[in-house]
């Protein structure tokens, strides 16, 4: 059996801390799996993304305390990326393993397959915590919404464009200008 990191101290979490957690959850995640656990499995799978996440968007300084944010703070990454494989794991395991978690819909089959997934991709997700956001330039709706919402800045417009991606902790570099 595979010891497990002990979990951070109860309170604001460092992005170590949040790389631990992620790892802790994928573990869980396949341990939950070969138990019986789908439903477990799906949430412990998504646990391990959101916490990433969660880390991306403290290094950002973007607002991540809600379900909602977490799930903007995926997309942006996502669409950011441009990696389908990357993509799938962030948006994949928000709809099969967390709504799993409260529908019973997923095979075991599934969850299996989104837990390997993850495996791959988390470290292409961890790398971003100490990488300088990409360039972005907001070309939707939707986009210019969930910028707003991560930012809190409300005069953002479409066609804005920052060379950190709208990070609030990121300066542009005068190359990047």
């Amino acid at each position: 059996m595979t010891t497990l990191p002990p979990l951070p101290e109860p309170g604001l979490q460092s992005i170590d801390d949040r790389r631990t957690i992620a790892r802790r959850f994928l573990s869980e995640a396949a341990a939950e799996l070969r138990g019986g656990s789908r439903l477990q499995a799906g949430e412990k799978v998504w646990g391990s993304i959101a916490h990433t996440l969660k880390g991306i968007a403290e290094q950002r300084g973007w607002k991540h305390e809600s379900h909602r944010q977490v799930e903007n703070i995926g997309r942006q990454i996502a669409a950011e990326c441009q990696d389908h494989d990357l993509s799938e794991a962030i948006l994949d395991t928000y709809h099969k393993g967390h709504e799993n978690f409260y529908e019973n819909q997923r095979s075991a089959e599934t969850i299996r397959e989104l837990i390997g997934l993850v495996e791959r991709e988390l470290p292409k997700l961890e790398s971003l915590y100490s990488a300088t956001p990409r360039p972005f330039t907001i070309e939707s709706n939707n986009q210019l919404r969930r910028l707003m919402a991560l930012t809190g800045n409300e005069e953002l417009q479409l066609g804005d464009h920052s060379p950190v991606g709208f990070s609030l902790r990121h300066t542009p570099t005068q190359e990047a200008l």
